[in-house]
């Protein structure tokens, strides 16, 4: 039976994990879900904490407590955001669902994968991941790093979904466009998925802007002409790779 859900300041240990890959818009949802008190989603176990705070803890259980503290709303909600890839490295260490109370699942996605690419591709590219920040590098067209990306994406995509599948376990699923299009619906669902009530404040936002632009749209345009072929299939290699 589905627990009633809880008023907002009453404070439950509780969890969600935002299961995700690069470039979905998990920033954007992440300060959504701060803004109306369902946790604050960052990359716990992300290299980025190392780099923004000199002092962060690099062992996983010093990781952990962090996302269990500092990670958590006056709702009594946790949350963590967390790339397939992410999680890899932290299970070698720590069984991270048995260590996460009463933990729900966010599988965020981006349905545009080539869009994704692109931004992932130019991302890395200029160093620049977040609306927030500046470019340390111009942007220039690269039709292999957005192959690459986009192979990356689809080996994330695919580690969380036999993760899923082979665990039995179910989870919320939203995509980057369903929140763009529809923020407070998309808060709504993961209130009622962690059975709490979101803090619907003034300021509901993340703070955050799109950065996509005309640039994305060329380089789409460029990249198809270079690599579009539907007489070719992607194929698995030895080891489970995609091969574009």
């Amino acid at each position: 039976m589905k627990n009633p859900r809880q008023t907002p300041g009453v404070c439950q240990q509780s969890g969600i994990l935002v299961c995700t890959s690069p470039r979905t818009g998990s920033n954007h949802l992440a300060g959504l879900m701060a803004s109306a008190g369902l946790g604050n989603p960052l990359e716990w176990f992300g290299g980025r904490r190392l780099l923004e705070q000199p002092g962060y803890p690099r062992d996983a259980r010093g990781q952990l407590l962090r996302a269990l503290t500092e990670g958590r709303s006056s709702s009594g909600i946790y949350a963590i955001k967390l790339f397939a890839s992410q999680f890899a490295q932290v299970a070698k260490k720590v069984n991270l669902p048995a260590s996460l109370p009463n933990l729900h699942y966010v599988r965020l996605t981006r349905s545009d994968l080539l869009g994704q690419a692109i931004s992932w591709a130019r991302a890395r590219q200029t160093r620049r991941f977040r609306s927030s920040e500046v470019n340390r590098a111009s942007p220039r067209y690269d039709g292999e790093a957005i192959a690459e990306s986009l192979e990356k994406i689809l080996m994330e995509n695919l580690a969380w979904d036999g993760w899923f599948a082979k665990n039995g376990l179910s989870f919320l699923a939203l995509t980057y466009e369903q929140v763009q299009q529809n923020p407070r619906g998309s808060l709504e669902k993961i209130a009622q998925l962690a059975g709490v009530e979101p803090v619907w404040g003034t300021n509901l936002g993340s703070g955050l802007e799109i950065q996509r632009d005309g640039t994305n749209d060329e380089w789409r345009k460029r990249f198809l002409s270079e690599f579009a072929d539907p007489s070719s299939f992607p194929h698995r290699k030895k080891r489970g790779f995609l091969k574009i």
